[in-house]
């Protein structure tokens, strides 16, 4: 029975561990996309992503 619980502890920690390091992640994306400068937004925004064949 001891076995069973440590091993629904660690079924239980892995997933906690994963959302917590994807929260991180996104948190920290979503702070550097709002404290970007406007000159580099307006950069990024002129970036070609499409390719489409009147460009070329």
């Amino acid at each position: 029975m001891f076995k069973r619980i440590l091993h629904e502890d660690w079924t239980s920690i892995i997933p906690m561990i994963a959302f917590g390091i994807m929260f991180t992640v996104f948190v920290v994306a979503t702070i550097r996309a709002i404290r970007i400068r406007p000159t580099e937004r307006t950069r990024l925004a002129r970036l070609p992503l499409d390719s489409s064949p009147q460009d070329r």
